[in-house]
């Protein structure tokens, strides 16, 4: 049931077929020095999700897309220097040949603990109520890699295993390599280790182990570990493993060569071990990546006839006696931790109030009923649905006054924030507050609203809208690859949110201060994180 929560989640589907003119660019990847093939050698254009690997032979083949020429490409492979060269340069040359020169690197010292070591396991591996979910890699010409932070101790440790749930058993096997990054500025950055890891697997139901004894890699503090898929040309059937909904743990994914990394809106069942002091300390504890906030309360709504879980976080140095600005998070039971985390991080006195379902398992029907409005058409394919008035009346009339009752609230410094469905919902709230004149919320996020639902209802409903009486903010974002998920070509997405924010932008709407972002390497699923963070510093 919580996989058909990811398909609605990815509400933009409807594509149109176009061609690309492109240019095929093939060749083969040396050792600089003694001329030796190099094998899985990542190469790519950065930031524009174009790349791919080498062969076992060394030899690649990537096709460029009209427009790209005067772009350069990256060659990367752990262990050797990069080498960008220009695609200009490629196309000149009859059979490119490119190089890499090999990396000295010293070993770091090794601190000895005095006390008795033990192997001790770090990241989600615990028993939890997870959904399925397939990644896609081995359909793929390229890379596809899952990393997760790990909280280590401040003495270096030797990592004994990484080790990611699959769900499925599948007739062959899996190769697969394994890249540790320092953690930069919230993402995966410089390799740790220049070591390729590179181990072949059966695809077997539960623990995919990789055993990293042999390796002698000592790690300490915060870092980021890492699983590539890499391709797998002779099967087109894919990899299922296991992702957790909710909690604090940080994942990331990128989905090419060269490519950004981005956070998805779940975690990775992915574990290290590791050979540590036998000791157990209050930060050990702080910093387990399997915590989950529970509800602060659970609510009943007269007005839905259904209960809430209502989670809640308040500024460290939160003092009653000030007034705060509050954000109202849709999809709690998925982002509230996150965003939470990410207040903190950002440093921001902000409230941060989670709207969530009792039941996990029903958040999928629960959000379609609640999120949307009118009715939706056959077409849409929704069991339940229209039920938004009410929703936006219980957040209104019955949930923000509790929360002014209990907590020091800023009554006029309100941001509603959703994705997907949710962020259709933010801008129908927004709607029905230019109808109706109210100013419950100062600020409306949007992030990767589904705005064909219901025949565009919301576009046309706003083109009929004369401006607000009161200053309205509104952050809206879109994904560059949404429209070329689930295997099509066309710009159907692109030209909703082109259309939608067109209309924002009228004379009409002058009272609406409109920020609009595209994330042109991000798929529908991927715009979620990075778009609630834009809209937090963009409002605080």
């Amino acid at each position: 049931m919580l996989f058909r929560f990811i398909l609605t989640f990815s509400f933009i589907c409807l594509l149109s077929i176009t061609t690309i003119a492109q240019t095929t660019i093939s060749g083969f990847v040396t050792e600089q020095g003694n001329s030796s093939r190099l094998a899985y050698v990542n190469l790519g254009v950065k930031g524009k999700s174009i790349g791919t690997v080498t062969d076992v032979e060394g030899r690649f083949s990537l096709q460029i897309p009209q427009g790209l020429e005067m772009e350069t490409l990256t060659f990367s492979l752990v262990g050797y220097y990069e080498n960008t060269i220009s695609i200009r340069e490629l196309e000149g040359r009859a059979v490119p040949e490119i190089s890499l020169k090999r990396k000295i690197t010293q070993l770091p010292a090794v601190t000895i603990s005095d006390h008795k070591l033990v192997e001790k396991s770090f990241g989600i591996y615990k028993s939890h109520a997870l959904l399925h979910f397939t990644d896609g890699s081995t359909n793929q010409s390229d890379i596809f890699e899952i990393a997760q932070i790990i909280n280590l101790d401040s003495t270096p440790a030797r990592i004994t295993s990484l080790n990611l749930h699959v769900n499925d058993s599948r007739r062959d096997s899996g190769m697969f390599r394994i890249n540790f990054y320092s953690l930069n500025d919230g993402r995966p950055g410089e390799r740790l280790v220049e070591q390729s890891i590179i181990q072949t697997k059966a695809i077997r139901e539960g623990w995919l182990t990789f055993d990293l004894r042999e390796h002698n890699l000592y790690l300490k503090g915060k870092f980021v570990a890492a699983i590539e898929f890499l391709p797998n040309k002779k099967t087109k059937q894919p990899v299922y493993y296991e992702v957790k909904l909710g909690g604090s743990a940080k994942s990331f994914v990128r989905t090419n060569s060269q490519g950004e990394w981005s956070v998805p809106p779940h975690h990775y069942r992915m574990y290290l071990t590791a050979m540590v002091a036998d000791k157990k300390s209050k930060k050990e504890k702080e910093n387990s990546e399997e915590r989950e906030s529970s509800p602060s309360f659970r609510m009943y709504s007269e007005m839905v006839k259904d209960s809430f879980s209502i989670f809640v976080a308040t500024p460290v140095n939160y003092k009653p006696e000030e007034k705060y600005p509050v954000i109202y998070l849709l999809d709690a039971n998925a982002y509230f931790d996150l965003v939470a985390d990410l207040v903190k991080e950002l440093k921001k006195e902000v409230i941060v109030v989670g709207i969530g379902y009792e039941n996990g398992f029903l958040m999928d029907s629960l959000r379609d009923r609640d999120f949307t409005y009118p009715k939706a058409l056959p077409s849409d394919s929704f069991r339940v649905s229209g039920g938004g008035k009410q929703f936006l009346t219980f957040i209104t009339q019955e949930l923000i006054p509790m929360m002014e009752e209990r907590y020091a609230t800023d009554t006029a410094e309100r941001t509603l924030m959703g994705h997907s469905l949710g962020g259709y919902f933010s801008l129908f709230a927004m709607e029905q507050a230019m109808e109706n004149g109210n100013g419950v919320f100062k600020n409306y996020v949007a992030a990767s609203p589904s705005l064909d639902y219901c025949d565009k209802y919301l576009e046309k409903q706003l083109s009929y809208k004369v401006h607000s009486e009161t200053k309205l903010h509104l952050y809206i974002s879109f994904g560059g690859r949404e429209d070329s998920e689930e295997g099509g070509t066309g710009s159907k997405g692109a030209d909703d949110f082109n259309s939608f924010t067109r209309i924002i932008d009228d004379s009409r709407h002058l009272n609406i201060e409109v920020s609009k972002q595209l994330f042109p390497n991000y798929g529908h699923m991927e715009t979620a994180i990075p778009g609630f963070e834009k809209a937090i510093r963009l409002f605080y």
